[in-house]
């Protein structure tokens, strides 16, 4: 199934049976990044991030060492039947984060943030504002750009397409980063209490 393609229908499949298969190879290609997420990353989590009640994000550490950072379940954003309606990038100092930068295989020109850095804000349909932290140290690779125009996936899919950043630790800090956050084990049994 490697060279199949998502999207399309009978133009693109060679008649009319390409459309009837085409929610098979979706639903296959979310399962296959669930396995993936679950495979291939360690899960850890921040709870209160910086202090902020319901701020709970996970970062998602690759065996590589990099990081994807997003909304934990138990996020006030994600609660109380609240549904993201905006992500807002443009956050802190005058600086918008999407502006960021990032060429060649040392990735220069990576801004560098600390645990309590602000990736984003998100907004909720009931109007409340969330500020999204890094929760960890490291260099900004990436933001999910889909995310301004689908604020959705962080309702519908946190822990992959709507992930909201990767990030590279410092070289010295690959091991330690996730150091000061909690393990899946601990985080599910403190939400559960």
């Amino acid at each position: 199934h490697g060279g199949q393609r998502i999207g399309g229908g009978a133009a693109e499949g060679g008649g009319g049976g390409g459309a009837a298969a085409q929610p098979k190879v979706n639903c296959l290609r979310a399962r296959e990044k669930i396995h993936a997420v679950e495979r291939d990353y360690k899960h850890y989590f921040a709870v209160r991030a910086c202090g902020e009640e319901g701020a709970d994000h996970y970062v998602y550490q690759h065996f590589n060492t990099l990081c994807v950072v997003g909304l934990a379940p138990s996020h006030v954003a994600l609660s109380g039947g609240r549904k993201i309606v905006e992500v807002d990038f443009d956050v802190g100092k005058g600086i918008n984060k999407l502006e960021n930068k990032v060429s060649g295989k040392k990735k220069n020109g990576a801004m560098f943030l600390t645990e309590e850095g602000r990736l984003c804000d998100v907004v909720c349909d009931d109007g409340t504002r969330h500020k999204i932290r890094c929760c960890i140290r490291g260099h900004l690779l990436e933001l999910n750009e889909r995310l301004r125009d689908e604020p959705e996936l962080l309702n519908n899919r946190p822990g992959t397409e709507g992930y909201v950043a990767v990030m590279r630790p410092k070289r010295d800090e690959e091991e330690s980063v996730c150091s000061n956050l909690l393990s899946e084990e601990v985080y599910i049994k403190r939400v559960a209490s």
